[in-house]
């Protein structure tokens, strides 16, 4: 490494919780991801909070809040003004995930962690990038490069490639090797020329201990359990992220109702579903190839989810006829429009909670996952229910005050400026004319006018005044040509349709409105919630699983190797497996600990200048050096053109063939030597290993020993050399 590296877990090392990093480059100091949970602990963010303000770049890998939850908190509190980069669908799609969340909270209480404004400001800073786009950064981070690889786990998700000099980063957390119904899996193990031997590789250990059955057989379960519920007229609830693992399950789901032509009702029940399909039917070229085939062939997008209902008021949910299914954000549990349906169905037994990802620590549905049997659980519920009595008298009177004193003010300030706009235009006109009355004329802006005064009581008259609407006569103005235009005035009626249907505004329908129009408060009691109904877990989180991991990471083989986000017992399991596998430089760090992943020597820059070097001349020659008994000092003789001949007569040989190596396997084995597969090859007597590359290259590997060349001449043997 030629560069100076740390890396220090700010969230997200050795627990569950969401994740947070800082890696720091030189002078530079990144961020990678900046996380949160739907609880929105701010005890999470407090070493966040201590270096905030000297971050340089933020990288977002996912459009989840576990990856971008408290980037709008961050910006708008610890006033963050650093660049931040992600791919297309990670903004748009992160974005209506806040969305979602911040109106989940709004529902139950008065939320002021942040607002949605505070969520447009922040994303309207994001630098897009697409897939294999190499970027230069600027600034501190000059001379650094970041591209973005597919993670195959979410729309846009994203393995970053981070580039300084000779030193190369990869920061591959949630990742999927697999390929899905609507994502390619990744190519982390697939392309050696990007991924193979990075200095230094950043990646989870979450499901390290996790076996994964196909996803074929992971499907067919899926829609086992939904049938046999709707078979028993019970109801289907699958609480979820609002933006991204959704999108796989309700292309799953909506597949099969249109082929088996399924009646019952299959519904998207989040704040923004809408606008989330919207962005998902734009974005099919960041999707697999599968589906642009589709696309192609009949012209008709995927994601159209013609059996899909989307809902985004409970009332219109409760109305569907049940038996249905659905896809409810939020998969806490603990707020959104899941809970709301958890309370109201967890009473019968025919219904079921399927959860498609493990939860949120210290969550209602962590406690349902892990308890995983009829309970009953006294729940705190809180709700928004409308004013009565005093309290909406109190609050009517209130709020005619502010707005009688808003009114006021606004039109204070309507007047200021009409009176300095009359001032202007008079100093145009009367430039040159001067008030000679100005000096002999005086005002007291703290005295009233005398002529309502009375002298034997020295109190004034004041005459009654009644509230009128002003009429304020505002002078036109002119320049050169005459009376300045507004143009507003002639914009045709199309073109102003066109660009507020342009512009992106996040407002609900006109009975939504409503209702939050109405006024209301914020409640909560405790409320016996007797949990009846079935509870299964079906892995759709899109990861790849612990046999996968223990195969990836010893293909791209990198020199230093740094273990996150999973849990004490996970992250050891993985520790112990890669130190077998890689000689040295296997670390997991603690939250709040920073490693110093540099190279043990230090490598300096240096520059020659022209000066220095300029009464020199360079060469290159073949020469022998002898020492000659007469003289100590040894003697560089150029080696004669006909020796240089005979050396060159060698003509290396050309081995050709192709050789499996599970075949030499078993040729070994006939042979009597012990050979097994391991992670990076065929190991013969713990001794000998043999690789072949991705090229097709061979690599045997071992002690100079009488075994080693006998192995290798069985292994010649196999080929024709010429």
């Amino acid at each position: 490494m030629t560069s100076y590296i740390k890396f220090t877990a700010l969230s997200g090392a050795r627990d569950d919780n969401p994740l947070c990093y800082l890696l720091e480059i030189d002078e530079a100091k990144i961020l990678l991801d900046c996380g949160w949970y739907d609880t929105f602990d701010e005890e999470l963010l407090k070493p966040l909070s201590e270096i905030a303000n000297k971050i340089d770049a933020i990288l977002l890998s996912h459009a989840d809040i576990e990856h971008i939850g408290a980037l709008p908190y961050a910006m708008s509190k610890f006033n963050m003004s650093c660049s931040i980069y992600a791919t297309i669908p990670v903004q748009n799609m992160g974005q209506m995930c806040l969305y979602d969340a911040v109106q989940s909270h709004l529902a139950t209480e008065d939320f002021t962690k942040f607002s949605l404004d505070d969520i447009d400001n922040t994303f309207e800073k994001i630098i897009q990038l697409r897939y294999q786009q190499p970027f230069s950064l600027t600034g501190k981070c000059k001379g650094i490069i970041i591209t973005a690889y597919s993670a195959g786990h979410s729309l846009g998700g994203t393995i970053w490639k981070i580039k300084k000099d000779t030193d190369e980063i990869l920061y591959a957390v949630n990742y999927n090797h697999k390929k899905e119904r609507h994502l390619e899996g990744t190519q982390l193990h697939l392309n050696s020329e990007l991924f193979a031997r990075p200095s230094l590789l950043i990646t989870d250990s979450r499901n390290s201990l996790n076996i994964q059955p196909s996803r074929k057989q992971r499907d067919n379960f899926l829609i086992d359990i939904i049938f046999k519920t709707l078979s028993k007229k019970g109801n289907v609830l699958i609480p979820v992220d609002s933006t991204t693992r959704i999108l796989e399950l309700a292309y799953i789901l909506d597949q099969h109702w249109g082929n088996n032509k399924i009646s019952f009702p299959l519904v998207v029940f989040t704040h923004q579903g809408y606008r989330t399909i919207q962005f998902a039917k734009s974005m099919l070229e960041w999707m697999s190839d599968s589906l642009l085939n589709i696309f192609s062939q009949t012209r008709e997008n995927p994601f159209e989810l013609k059996h899909i209902k989307l809902k985004n008021k409970l009332q219109d949910v409760e109305e569907l006829k049940s038996p249905k299914v659905v896809l409810a954000s939020m998969k806490s549990l603990e707020t959104g429009y899941a809970r709301d349906l958890f309370i109201n169905w967890s009473k019968e037994k025919n219904n079921i909670i399927i959860f498609p990802s493990k939860c949120q620590p210290n969550t209602l549905s962590k406690k349902l996952y892990d308890l995983w049997y009829d309970i009953v659980k006294d729940k705190e519920i809180k709700s928004r229910i409308p004013l009565e009595g005093e309290e909406l008298k109190e609050f009517l009177r209130l709020d005619q005050i502010k707005k009688e004193k808003e009114a006021a003010e606004a039109a204070q300030r309507k007047h200021n400026l009409l009176i300095m706009e009359d001032d202007d235009n008079d100093d145009n006109d009367d430039n040159d004319e001067i008030d000679v009355n100005l000096l002999n004329t005086q005002f007291d802006l703290y005295v009233r006018d005398t002529n309502n005064m009375d002298y034997s009581t020295n109190m004034y008259y004041v005459n009654q005044s009644y509230k009128m609407y002003p009429c304020n006569d505002q002078k036109k103005k002119f320049d050169d040509y005459g009376e300045v235009i507004n143009a507003e005035l002639y914009t045709h009626d199309e073109f102003q349709a066109a660009e507020v249907e342009n512009t992106y505004k996040n407002e609900e329908d006109p009975e939504r409105e409503a209702e939050m129009s109405i006024p209301s408060k914020c409640v909560s009691h405790m409320e016996t919630v007797p949990i009846k109904c079935k509870i299964c877990y079906i892995d759709f989180e899109g990861l790849s699983d612990g046999k996968s991991i223990k195969n990836i990471i010893p293909q791209v083989s990198p020199k230093k190797l740094i273990l996150i986000h999973g849990n004490e017992e996970q992250t050891l399991h993985l520790q112990e497996f890669c130190k077998s596998v890689i000689s040295n430089g296997v670390e997991a760090p603690h939250v709040g600990e920073c490693i110093n992943v540099s190279a043990a020597t230090n490598i300096y820059q240096i520059k020659l200048t022209d000066t220095l070097m300029d009464d020199y001349e360079l060469a290159f020659i073949q020469g022998q050096i002898e020492l000659n008994d007469m003289n100590q000092n040894p003697v560089l003789d150029i080696i004669p053109p006909e020796e240089k001949n005979k050396n060159n007569s060698y003509i290396p040989s050309i081995i050709t063939g192709d050789l499996k190596l599970s075949e030499f396997k078993k040729l070994l084995q006939h042979e009597g030597y012990n050979a097994e597969f391991i992670p990076s090859g065929l190991l013969v007597n713990e001794s000998i290993l043999i690789q072949k590359n991705d090229a097709g290259k061979l690599i045997i590997e071992g002690s100079l020993s009488s075994e080693y060349y006998k192995v290798r001449t069985l292994l010649y043997n196999q080929f024709a050399i010429l």
